[in-house]
């Protein structure tokens, strides 16, 4: 009889465990911050990394309206919107400055980041140094210097 009533007790703390694991694994909703940085004349490659949520470091490729996030864990596809660019062009610097703010979307993820979904806002700064030829800016030729970078943040929710 002590069996029974021992075999019950352990089957009913085994059960209590496997019910609290599974709590434990409830989806977890934050804000994630991702930061992209290039400085490639041509190209959609930037250097990535996130936190909030998950902290990684790896790569993106985002050309326009979509994109892969590559994590060691795994990656995420994201789409995006851009919205209006506000540029500008220093003759006297030649330096060239453009804004882009827009939306973005989590589709889908493998990996650790199977599962995810989220969205948010993000804002993209351009900034390049334009040749100079004959003591004067100039607008053909590849600039002397790129920077890309781009921040974007939302809720994200990870299973």
């Amino acid at each position: 009889m002590r069996r029974i009533i021992f075999a019950a007790a352990a089957a009913a703390m085994a059960a209590s465990l496997a019910t609290t694991g599974a709590a434990a694994a409830a989806p977890i909703t934050k804000t994630e911050h991702f930061s992209f940085i290039s400085t490639s004349i041509t190209g959609n490659t930037f250097s990535a990394i996130a936190t909030g949520a998950f902290t990684a470091g790896g790569t993106a490729n985002l050309p326009p309206g979509k994109g892969t996030l590559k994590f060691p864990g795994g990656t995420i596809k994201v789409t995006n919107k851009a919205g209006r660019v506000k540029s500008s062009f220093d003759a006297k610097t030649c330096l060239a400055t453009s804004v882009q703010p827009g939306t973005f979307k989590v589709i889908s993820g493998t990996g650790a980041y199977a599962g995810i979904t989220g969205s948010g806002k993000y804002t993209a700064h351009f900034t390049e140094v334009a040749p100079t030829v004959a003591g004067k800016c100039s607008t053909k030729g590849n600039p002397v210097a790129v920077q890309a970078i781009i921040s974007a943040s939302g809720p994200v929710t990870l299973p």
